[in-house]
């Protein structure tokens, strides 16, 4: 397992507990990773030490968490040498690397999107401001850890994530400008060998930093699954019109997409249209998944490694919802304070949840907030407000002065929930 977030956690908690599991490293992992793995020092940029260590150490599958390794190209450089990875080859890869990229993807094969024009320099970019209205997506292409989008209510706003994406005349930058969709935003997971395909579940993330999703934005602050605002009939169009033809697609050029694939969608008035793709498991997305996944994880994605993902039954998911909120360093996106104790872990879990690590280092016998997203508590229940309740009664066992979390993960659910009943 590479990788050190909350995400990697959830999915080593995962791997845990199958019986085809012999050992299980983790690199670099972190203090709640070491519950089920080995922890081991590698540095995920240097490929040539990640595949001397598995060749070492006899490692039959590795599972890259985290997406800027796939976009650098390390599951290829793995296959190269006949390791067994799961996750996309830097050219499918590009999905998540490279907005511009997949804009003109969706371009090629139809598939419902934002109208967009892609740019490469601040004067085209403003030239192309008046073609879209108020407000306004502005994205930086590459790899921006969830928050490289500004969504423009100004043109002075616009200008300005303009002139910070292109600052210092950087020769390499590009951007996308998009039009403003309206809807509701949810996630949509599929597995994928490169031919088959399965779908892996829902959930709907909250990207602002503060209560009434106000704030900028954020890796994300909590996640709910399932996402019933996507109905089976919206998952079909979504798999029919926008899944289905960019697996074909990059196929057909000659790079198949072997791995997890994360569409972000809008549910429009006119149906599912994509905002965007990431190449691995969302964070905190991954955690809820992971909680009401019913089937081996290891079986299943070692499937997808091999190439046989039809030779599996469609993996089961619990009926109960599961819901996560972070916890996260005071003054997080921005200036995320570290250094901060984290305590009393044991009596937060003792209330039925389970307390993924997100930033945390050990000193000492102290566990010690090292990032900006800390925990995810995380917990299921029956409806989603049970499974709300149920982390947040967790969240006030847990001794973390320095921290902070939003108090309304789920909010729009579980008021469509509480008018339903």
């Amino acid at each position: 397992m590479l990788g050190s977030g909350g995400r990697e956690h959830a999915l080593g908690w995962k791997l845990a507990q199958s019986p085809l599991l012999d050992k299980l490293y983790a690199a670099p992992g972190n203090p709640g990773l070491a519950t089920v793995a080995e922890r081991v020092p590698l540095n995920l940029e240097d490929h040539d030490a990640i595949i001397d260590f598995c060749v070492r150490n006899s490692i039959e599958l590795v599972v890259v968490g985290p997406e800027a390794p796939l976009v650098d190209g390390l599951a290829d450089a793995l296959r190269a040498v006949h390791i067994l990875v799961f996750g996309p080859g830097k050219a499918a890869a590009r999905l998540e690397g490279s907005k511009g990229f997949t804009k003109d993807l969706c371009s090629r094969a139809a598939i419902p999107t934002a109208r967009y024009a892609r740019v490469s320099n601040r004067e085209g970019a403003l030239a192309a401001l008046p073609e879209f209205g108020l407000p306004v997506v502005i994205k930086a292409d590459g790899l921006a850890a969830g928050k490289g989008v500004t969504i423009a209510e100004t043109i002075v706003e616009a200008e300005d994530a303009i002139d910070a994406i292109f600052a210092d005349n950087a020769d390499d930058a590009e951007a996308v400008i998009e039009e403003f969709l309206t809807g509701e935003e949810v996630s949509l997971f599929v597995l994928t060998d490169g031919t088959s395909f399965v779908p892996f579940g829902s959930a709907q993330d909250h990207k602002r930093v503060g209560d009434g999703d106000i704030g900028p934005n954020t890796g994300g602050m909590g996640a709910y699954s399932p996402a019933p605002v996507l109905t089976p009939e919206l998952e079909q169009r979504a798999i029919d019109e926008i899944i289905r033809p960019t697996i074909e697609t990059l196929a057909a050029d000659g790079h198949p997409y072997s791995g997890v694939l994360y569409a972000g969608l809008m549910l429009t008035a006119d149906g599912p249209r994509l905002i965007e793709y990431n190449c691995r498991f969302g964070d905190p997305e991954c955690q809820v998944l992971m909680m009401r996944l019913d089937d081996d994880l290891l079986a299943i994605i070692a499937a997808v490694a091999k190439g046989e993902l039809k030779s599996i039954a469609v993996p089961r998911f619990s009926d109960d919802f599961a819901l996560t909120v972070v916890m996260a360093a005071k003054g997080y996106p921005t200036q995320p304070q570290a250094g901060g104790a984290v305590e009393r872990l044991e009596a937060a879990e003792a209330t039925g949840a389970t307390v993924f690590h997100a930033g945390t280092r050990q000193s000492g016998n102290k566990l010690i907030a090292s990032g900006g997203r800390v925990l995810a508590v995380t917990a299921a229940a029956r409806t989603l407000g049970e499974a709300r309740d149920k982390v947040y009664a967790a969240i006030d066992q847990i001794d973390f002065t320095t921290g902070f979390c939003r108090t309304d993960i789920g909010w729009r659910e579980i008021e469509r929930e509480m008018h339903n009943q």
